[in-house]
């Protein structure tokens, strides 16, 4: 028995493991269809991505709360933000938060 609960929770890990990718993988999507045009990432810019900056490496100066804060309403975070807030479908926020952790 100690040895298929072992194996079960070993299967388990990849599984987790895998979901998270797919989370960052559809954040990355909406960050192409809803943040791109004001912000770059590693070079790769939109029109108009001087007004949001460039993100490189914001995973790792912000933790998941705050990017999730920031990105739902920005002045929550930074009373002087110039972004607006961004409507997103539900699931959209996390999976956004997902793959700003991944730039670091």
């Amino acid at each position: 028995m100690r040895t298929m609960w072992g194996l079960g929770a070993l299967l388990a890990v990849p599984i987790f493991a895998s979901r998270a990718h797919a989370n960052a993988n559809d954040g990355k999507m909406v960050y192409e269809q809803k943040c791109k045009t004001c912000h770059s990432i590693a070079g790769d810019s939109g029109k108009m991505a001087n007004l949001g900056g460039k993100l490189d490496g914001v995973g790792a100066k912000h933790d998941a709360d705050w990017l999730s804060d920031y990105i739902a309403d920005p002045r929550s975070r930074m009373s002087d933000a110039r972004m607006p807030r961004l409507k997103l479908e539900a699931g959209e926020l996390d999976d956004l938060v997902d793959y700003m952790k991944t730039l670091k």
